[in-house]
């Protein structure tokens, strides 16, 4: 169950983490093509990369290469500042984290992906979205909103 929190933010509670989401976030998240994900070094350098996206029960989700350098900060830090539609877009910070053996979140991200993304995803990148997540060389992220910026 949610409870709604002043300015009608939701709060979810999961693993002991309560994530907001605005209505207006989880709108513009919805609408938008690309998040900018931006990724923090342990020198705290940032990186930002264009990424799908899929909001789901609070959570924002997006799946890359397992040896990717976001996937390698992400392990060792979380941090990250996501940009909603454009690098100047609506943006939060958030804590990321790795999400392994969740065959479920798998197919229903491909699932979202094929509906948001329909002439890429059918054609040749649900493929090989697939395949990554079941050979383990892709892996699901999970970004947990914190604060909106």
């Amino acid at each position: 169950r949610r409870s709604w929190l002043p300015n009608g933010r939701r709060q979810s509670r999961r693993a002991g983490r309560a994530a907001t989401v605005t209505p207006a976030l989880a709108e513009a998240l919805g609408r938008a093509r690309y998040i900018y994900l931006t990724t923090y070094s342990q020198a705290g350098k940032p990186g930002t990369v264009p990424t799908w996206c899929w909001l789901h029960d609070d959570a924002l989700y997006f799946t890359t290469q397992r040896a990717s350098l976001k996937a390698k900060r992400i392990q060792n830090i979380g941090r990250v500042t996501v940009h909603v539609g454009r690098k100047d877009g609506p943006a939060f910070e958030g804590h990321a984290d790795l999400v392994d053996d969740r065959p479920d979140l798998e197919g229903a991200i491909l699932t979202a992906y094929r509906r948001k993304y329909w002439i890429l995803v059918p054609l040749w990148m649900g493929r090989y979205i697939r395949k990554g997540l079941r050979a383990k060389t892709s892996v699901l992220i999970r970004i947990l909103p914190s604060l909106p910026i």
